[in-house]
């Protein structure tokens, strides 16, 4: 088998389109917490401000994968400078149906690589939803890694031992430069240096100070649902302070997280898992906490 890429036409991306948008709108609508309708407008916005000028949009490399002159798949390409300043990202990868289980999707991403190779491009990224395993799974094999994870399930109002209370200004200071300092991936991607003015963008108003048996015991970073993410309150970042470690009270700061979130009316709890942040993975595995989205990278 030899699979080569050659350039999509302008009459293979309306042909390729809908399917596209559609396929993109149910996973938006299975693991983001839009309705149906919205999920198709917010996937046709996204795809098509991407793609402004079509198959001639500057940056976007999209092809068909073609083995003995038959068209097997799709892949979509953001070089450095588009999605990403730093590393190109794999906006889509699809294998068609009836070409499944024969390595096509492997030999796509590698052609993909070795074209980003060729043009000096040293690092590539892209995203996948929770419930494609199988895609993680290839993935891995082929040499990606985590970068981040959401987790989420369903919210519900609870109580336990930690309480959740506002962060004082002076507290909020000490707490964000430990963050800067340790693990700036939660609030970037890329661009480390990005990390304090992301994180004014997002706002401090859900900055809370962990309260049990009447002292500070860990903090943690509460945002709103967002455009991207309407159904969901995602815990930006939790920590427990080194004192009061291996007690439990990762999970009962969760819980309280998880209480706020219900009782404000949204319907999930999500949990940013970042590689840069030590033993996060593990603590949302123990807690059962299915993963909803991933992004993987790997350097070329």
């Amino acid at each position: 088998m030899t699979l080569h890429l050659e350039p999509l036409t302008p009459d293979d991306l309306d042909r390729r389109l809908p399917s596209m948008i559609r396929a993109f709108a149910e996973a938006l609508a299975g693991n983001h917490g839009f309705t149906p309708d919205e999920a198709v407008r917010e996937s046709e916005r996204q795809t098509r401000e991407l793609l402004p000028g079509g198959v001639a949009t500057d940056g976007q490399l999209l092809c068909k994968g073609v083995v003995d002159g038959a068209e097997v798949g799709f892949i979509w390409i953001s070089l450095p400078g588009t999605t990403f300043r730093t590393m190109a990202w794999i906006s889509e990868i699809e294998v068609a149906e009836e070409h499944r289980s024969r390595g096509y999707g492997t030999a796509m991403l590698r052609a993909g690589e070795a074209t980003l190779t060729a043009r000096g491009v040293r690092r590539v990224g892209l995203h996948v939803f929770g419930h494609n395993t199988g895609a993680r799974r290839l993935y891995r094999r082929l040499g990606y890694r985590m970068l981040t994870q959401v987790r989420a399930r369903a919210a519900a109002p609870g109580t336990g031992p930690v309480t959740l209370v506002p962060m004082t200004p002076e507290e909020h200071g000490r707490r964000l430069g430990e963050l800067l300092a340790t693990d700036p991936m939660v609030l970037v991607r890329e661009q480390p240096e990005r990390a304090r003015s992301r994180a004014e963008e997002i706002g401090a108003d859900g900055l809370r100070t962990a309260i049990a048996e009447g002292r500070p015991v860990g903090w943690c970073w509460i945002t709103k649902p967002s455009l991207a993410r309407p159904g969901v309150g995602t815990l930006l970042y939790l920590a427990v302070d080194e004192p009061y470690r291996r007690r439990g009270l990762g999970r009962a700061i969760l819980a309280a997280a998880e209480d706020e979130v219900a009782r404000h009316g949204v319907p999930q709890i999500g949990l940013l898992v970042s590689a840069s942040s030590h033993g996060a993975e593990r603590f949302a595995d123990r807690l059962g906490l299915p993963v909803i989205s991933e992004q993987l990278v790997k350097d070329l």
